[in-house]
């Protein structure tokens, strides 16, 4: 079978029934509620990318696991180095044009690695679940599926077996045939459009804390799971010009809670195997970080159009100084993102299980270097548009024929553009850098991938500082 379209995807919601909450009521249909609406179109809008005839030779992949054509962004296991490249062109060019790619490949990839460790450690055979979980995904239309990875941690100074009130996910009973699992999940990303949750360890964990070393997928319609979403940073109204990218793009994250909930054995691909929890998120912060060196990237090409486009209809275009240095600067720094993204997929080296990791000490240098320019380049943003992308007339003014022709005559701007026009381009900038959407992107650039402090945590760990202390000694003549 071949993979879903965006159409097939939309209709697919109609045969779940999950318990989502949005503002605190519960939602009866997923697939048409006003403030789901975005993270659907985005999920949607991921399939039908797929069949463009521009982006199927990259975008599409025959999967060596189940023999299948499947989105690669979404459901490949990354198990040649040139996946890496290929990704981080992808990545650049999708996150360009609507902030985020979906990367469910880099999620199931760190876990098929983490699986083969837990296996090769403990004598079990949990690959042959996640197998054949991910054939039946591949099967079955390539359904989306929610990555459930983030704990509350509660108080962070405490591991989870020693807080007063755990609420990470935890084993707290066994039946025949499986385990009942209690506890929440965070920031779960377009977690309402999905088929399945894939649940996975967070951190590094005791023998104290086994109970808390748990993997497992299941349908997102399973007893006991519920999701509380946060709606998507776009308006709730239906719009023409305002918000041109949250308007259509981007979705909700969501709280998601495990209440007593029944877990086949089949499902499962870890149950206490505490000692192999942290190689999750070593994994994770090779692999996927090197997919937001080349997502960063793409928002810099995002903000350089968006700010060249409103020189442009303002009648400055790149002939001022200041802004041709501002845009410059924005170029160069995309391009560094992107250049960690492909150095550190050069000097990859290959899992045991086959899975390709980017170099770590690349990618989390690359990713903090260009998570440090996010507020610049807002400011670049603001400087170049100018006040009038926080103080402009509304949509619904512009729709208003008696105060149209008044907007019309005040704020027409190079000659080359209508009103209209003008607007559109100053719109975009205020959904960029004034907008709910601008709190998303911070949050997207500096969390996403873990903080900037666990880049660095990462580089201390594995940089060889005493091979450089003692070629220093060595240069100097110091013998000891």
């Amino acid at each position: 079978m071949t993979f879903f379209t965006g159409e097939q995807y939309r209709k697919s919601l109609k045969e779940l029934s999950p318990e989502i909450y949005v503002r605190g009521e519960q939602v009866k249909d997923v697939a048409t509620h006003p403030l789901l609406r975005q993270t659907i179109n985005h999920i949607a809008s991921g399939y039908d990318l797929c069949l463009e005839t521009e982006m199927k030779n990259r975008a599409v992949v025959c999967s060596p696991i189940s023999g299948e054509d499947i989105p690669r962004l979404a459901f490949h296991i990354q198990q040649e180095k040139e996946d890496l490249f290929i990704k981080a062109e992808l990545t650049r060019e999708i996150s360009s044009q609507r902030i985020c790619t979906g990367c469910g490949s880099n999620m199931l990839s760190v876990t098929w690695a983490m699986i083969h460790d837990i296996d090769a450690a403990h004598g079990t055979d949990y690959s042959s679940r996640y197998k054949h979980f991910i054939i039946k995904l591949h099967k079955t239309g390539c359904p989306p599926f929610a990555w459930c990875m983030m704990d509350p941690k509660g108080d962070r100074s405490l591991p989870p077996s020693q807080q007063r009130h755990p609420a990470d996910v935890k084993i707290v009973g066994r039946k025949p045939g499986g385990i009942v699992v209690n506890g929440a999940k965070l920031h779960t990303t377009l977690g309402p459009g999905a088929h399945h949750v894939v649940v996975v360890p967070c951190r590094a964990l005791t023998e104290a804390d086994r109970d808390f070393a748990v993997s497992f997928a299941l349908p997102v319609d399973t007893k006991g799971i519920k999701m509380i979403a946060r709606p998507s940073p776009g308006p709730s109204r239906e719009v023409s010009m305002e918000s041109p990218l949250s308007s259509r793009f981007l979705g909700v994250e969501a709280l998601t809670i495990f209440d007593d909930v029944f877990v086949p054995e089949e499902n499962i691909f870890m149950c206490g195997e505490w000692e192999q929890a942290v190689n999750l998120s070593f994994y994770f912060a090779s692999l996927h970080r090197q997919s937001k060196c080349a997502c960063s990237a793409g928002h810099c090409d995002l903000f350089v159009g968006a700010a060249a486009l409103a020189a442009d209809v303002n009648g400055l275009g790149m002939n001022i100084a200041h802004i041709r240095d501002k845009i410059t600067e924005m170029i160069m720094d995309g391009e560094t993102g992107y250049g960690c993204a492909l150095g550190a997929s050069a000097n990859a080296q290959q899992h045991p299980s086959g899975v390709w990791l980017p170099d770590p000490l690349i990618v989390n240098s690359g990713l903090k270097t260009i998570r440090s320019t996010i507020g610049k380049h807002l400011e670049h943003l603001h400087d170049i548009a100018g006040g009038l992308v926080a103080t402009m007339p509304t949509e619904e003014d512009w729709g208003n024929p008696g105060l149209k022709k008044y907007i019309d005559r005040s704020l027409r701007g190079s000659e080359k553009y209508t009103t209209e026009e003008r607007l559109r381009a100053l719109y975009l900038v205020q959904d960029l850098a004034a907008s709910r959407t601008t709190g998303t992107l911070l949050g997207f650039t500096i969390n996403a991938a873990g903080s900037p402090a666990t880049n660095q945590v990462v580089v201390r760990r594995l940089y060889d500082l005493e091979k450089r202390i003692t070629y220093a000694k060595q240069i100097a003549s110091i013998l000891k």
